[in-house]
């Protein structure tokens, strides 16, 4: 017999055994399908997904399953690749549904897919738990089988406000916000002005500028003559940058610099170096997060799962986290229902008070199926390394505020 056929048979009978022992541990199996990019413009973040969905199956089926209407269940997750394109995701979908028969959809990458697919999941009446997809129409279109794992943009700086109101001293009075008049920014920087306003912060300055500026000397002067404790705003990564190096060629600083997006890209502290310290940044989600649930049990567990199965150089990140705790949703509704009928599972979902996860921030639904929680971390840049600084439970590091003048630094 050829070396190649005697593998080959090795390798069946090694298949065949691992499904028989999988067949033993368990009574049945939920089957969750999930059309994610693996392929295409947004591969990267598609595979990142995957990955989030892979560890929590892996870790489930080997610490005893889910239990409900008095059987033990394993899980699978059926995947196919969307190739970034939100008509084929569509297809995919429904193809999960009717010829793949899954119980549960657990949502692709991205908001613009994600409002393809779930047009479909609700047609049919699978629940979808959306683990990347924050864009709001998604949630306006009245439907009941649709669940968001990501809070909407305007809630991503909410922490910030909150950790001005209850942690800074002296507390702050005054607060500038200059943003790109870009959607996502502007969506975030509306947010965080109504925040402030509602806890009682003297919004002074709410400014756009043009995406894409590259000199905002103008406008950050008019910032100083304010003298506002809080700069806040920028769009993305450059923005940031270009917003600290030009408030220091103006010998401005502000108490505290609290960004919209940029300062936690690797790429910030490369480029920016020392002068990056202080800044802040609201982000989803992070690995020193100390949170706790009883599937994973520590957010440490959970991150030495993913290194187990994808290796030492691993780094989980929110991507990974929010498509775990999106199937971790659908494992605790489960639960709480006692069965896997769509019925009342939907229903032990729009149950749930705050939702508790070892993965990822807490997670609140709205009626309308929206995260509306906001206690997802704040980071802040400190002797050029990042700290998460807010909630009080995962604090590496108390806020450094005010920032010293750049004189002084």
């Amino acid at each position: 017999m050829k070396k190649a056929t005697v593998v080959f048979l090795v390798s069946m009978f090694l298949l065949v055994s691992a499904v028989a022992v999988f067949a033993q541990q368990f009574d049945d199996i939920i089957k969750i399908g999930a059309a994610v990019s693996l392929t295409g413009k947004t591969a990267y973040e598609g595979q990142m997904v995957k990955r989030g969905y892979e560890v929590w199956e892996k870790w489930v089926n080997e610490h005893g399953g889910i239990k409900a209407d008095g059987k033990t269940y394993g899980v699978e997750v059926l995947y196919y690749d969307d190739e970034s394109d939100p008509v084929r995701s569509a297809r995919l979908t429904e193809r999960l549904i009717t010829e793949d028969n899954v119980n549960f959809l657990a949502g692709p990458y991205s908001s613009s897919i994600t409002f393809a697919t779930t047009a479909i999941g609700e047609k049919y009446g699978v629940i979808t738990i959306a683990s990347t997809a924050n864009a709001r129409n998604i949630y306006e279109r009245g439907y009941k089988n649709v669940f968001s794992v990501l809070p909407p943009a305007p809630l991503l700086m909410a922490p910030i406000a909150y950790m001005m109101d209850e942690v800074l001293e002296p507390r702050p009075k005054t607060v500038a916000i200059v943003v790109a008049n870009d959607l996502f920014p502007l969506d975030v920087a509306t947010g965080f002005n109504d925040i402030c306003t509602e806890l009682g912060f003297d919004v002074v300055m709410f400014e756009k500028y043009p995406p894409g500026s590259t000199d905002l000397s103008a406008l950050l002067t008019k910032v100083k003559a304010l003298d506002a404790d809080i700069l806040a705003g920028g769009g993305y990564t450059a923005d940031a940058l270009m917003i600290l190096r030009q408030c220091k060629e103006l010998d401005y600083t502000p108490k505290m610099f609290a960004s919209i997006v940029g300062v936690f890209v690797p790429g910030f502290l490369k480029e920016i170096g020392a002068d990056g310290n202080y800044a802040v940044e609201g982000e989803w989600w992070v690995p020193a997060m100390k949170t706790e649930d009883h599937i994973f049990g520590t957010t440490e567990n959970y991150l030495q799962a993913c290194i187990d199965m994808f290796g030492d150089d691993f780094i989980a990140n929110y991507q990974t986290a929010a498509a775990s705790a999106t199937v971790s949703i659908i494992q605790m509704a489960i639960e709480k229902a006692g069965t896997i009928e769509t019925e009342q599972v939907r229903d032990a979902l729009k149950s749930f008070d705050v939702i508790e996860l070892a993965c990822f921030s807490p997670v609140e639904f709205a009626e309308n199926g929206e995260n509306i929680q906001w206690e997802h971390p704040v980071i802040q840049i400190q002797n050029e390394v990042v700290k998460v600084v807010y909630p009080l439970s995962s604090q590496e590091s108390a806020p450094l505020y005010p920032a010293p003048t750049w004189k002084e630094r």
